[in-house]
């Protein structure tokens, strides 16, 4: 999911857990509070999945560079 759309699902379920807990529905806070969850674990894939991908270029790099100096 692009950091843009986990953003926007993290605002959505802010905005039902603020309404949640203005009209008294404990489900629709939680439903908010869980969306906000995955919107954050979203975000934390996307951004292993990008350090992942850089250290990959890295290390082939880094290969490319020993068979030179071989």
């Amino acid at each position: 999911m692009a950091d843009n759309d986990s953003t926007m699902e993290k605002a959505k379920g802010t905005a039902k857990e603020v309404a949640g807990k203005a009209t008294g529905s404990d489900e629709l806070a939680k439903e908010g509070e869980h969306q906000q969850q995955k919107a954050q674990k979203e975000q934390e894939a996307d951004r292993l999945t990008d350090e992942a991908a850089e250290k990959k270029a890295e290390a082939q790099g880094h290969e490319g560079a020993e068979k030179k100096h071989q």
